[in-house]
C-alpha cells in the first residue's frame, strides 16, 4: 500500500526501531544492573541517597521527589493526555513490537498465503516457506532478546561477546530463554499479545475508551450497501479488529489507518470515496451515538 500516510508510518516506525536498537549502545537510555541505576543521555541517573552520610529526612524527601516522583508523575500525565486524545497511536506508529508484528504478517502472507498460522490460506504456500519463516522468526526473536538484555547490562561487551561467541553464563541463559519465548510469541500469538498481554497497550486502550471524543475510525453507515460483501478492512487490520463496528469492539485499535487506506483503494472508482475515516471531537461523539448495530465479522 503506497498511500502517503503509510509512507510516513514506515518512516516513523523504522526510525523508532533503530532508536530502540541503538538507545542502550549510545547510552541514550538504559538501566545498568551492574551499576544499579539508570543512564539517561550519558548521565548517571541516581537518587543520590547516602544514608551513611547522615542525610536529613528533608534531604531524602527532596531527592526522592525531584529525581523519582516528579519525573514519573509528569511522564504519566503526558502519556494520559496523549492517549486520551489519540488512543494507541504509539503502537501503530512507533512501537518496535508492532513493527515486527506487521513485518512478520507480511512475510507469512507472502510465503504461506495467510498472515498467521490460525487463518485459512488464500493461496498455496511457496516452496521452502516453513524453513524461510523459521529462520526469519528466529532472527527476529534473537535480535529482540539481545536488544532487551542490552538495556540491562553494558551493551558493547555484550555485542562483542556475541560476535566472538564468548557470552558469559547468565547472559547466555537469558538470551536462550528470551529467544525461545519470543519465538513462540512471534510464531503463534503476535496480535494476541498486543491485544491482551501488553500492559502498556491495555493501559492506553482503557484510557482512550473512556473518551467519547478521542480519535476513532468512523464508518459512513449510510453507504453500507457499498461494502455489504466486502471484508477488505477486516482482513487487513493487524489486530484483527472489525473497523466498522462500535468503539467498544475495537478499543485495541492502533490508529494505523490500514483499514481506511484499504477501503479507499477498494472504492477508488467510487466518486464518494472511502467509507472509513478518522473521526475526532464532536464528530467522533456523534458517530458513536448514531452508529447502528452493525454485524461485522471479526477476523481471528
Amino acid at each position: 500500500m503506497n498511500s502517503g500516510v503509510q509512507r510516513y508510518r514506515l518512516i516513523s516506525r523504522s526510525v523508532f526501531f533503530l532508536l530502540f536498537l541503538l538507545a542502550p549502545v549510545l547510552d541514550i537510555f538504559r538501566l545498568d544492573l551492574t551499576l544499579g541505576h539508570f543512564i539517561f543521555f550519558g548521565y548517571d541517573w541516581t537518587l543520590e541517597l547516602a544514608p551513611a552520610a547522615g542525610q536529613s529526612a528533608a534531604s531524602v524527601f527532596s531527592q526522592l521527589f525531584w529525581r523519582l516522583a516528579l519525573p514519573v508523575l509528569l511522564t504519566v500525565i503526558v502519556l494520559i493526555v496523549f492517549v486520551w486524545r489519540w488512543g494507541r497511536i504509539y503502537c501503530g506508529w512507533l512501537c518496535p513490537h508492532f513493527s515486527v508484528l506487521e513485518w512478520l504478517d507480511s512475510k507469512m502472507h507472502y510465503w504461506l498465503g495467510r498472515r498467521s498460522l490460525w487463518e485459512k490460506s488464500s493461496s498455496g504456500a511457496r516452496p521452502g516457506s516453513r524453513t524461510v519463516l523459521f529462520f526469519w522468526i528466529l532472527a527476529c526473536s534473537f535480535l529482540w532478546a539481545v536488544s532487551l538484555l542490552s538495556y540491562l547490562i553494558p551493551p558493547l561487551p555484550l555485542w562483542q561477546g556475541i560476535f566472538r561467541l564468548q557470552v558469559d553464563t547468565y547472559p547466555l541463559i537469558f538470551l536462550c530463554a528470551a529467544t525461545v519465548l519470543f519465538f513462540i510469541e512471534f510464531t503463534l500469538a503476535r496480535h494476541w499479545f498486543c491485544r491482551y498481554g501488553c500492559a502498556v497497550g491495555i493501559f492506553q486502550s482503557l484510557i482512550w475508551a473512556a473518551n467519547p471524543r478521542g480519535l476513532v475510525i468512523g464508518y459512513r453507515k449510510e453507504r453500507g450497501k457499498d461494502c455489504r460483501d466486502c471484508h477488505a478492512c477486516d482482513q487487513v487490520c493487524p489486530m484483527r479488529l472489525p473497523p466498522r463496528a462500535h468503539k467498544q469492539r475495537k478499543i485495541t485499535c492502533t490508529q494505523c489507518r490500514l483499514c481506511i487506506d484499504t477501503c479507499a483503494e477498494v472504492q477508488k472508482h467510487n466518486p464518494a470515496g472511502s467509507l472509513l475515516y478518522w473521526a475526532s471531537g464532536d464528530d467522533a461523539r456523534q458517530y458513536e451515538r448514531q452508529l447502528p448495530v452493525i454485524i461485522a465479522r471479526e477476523q481471528e
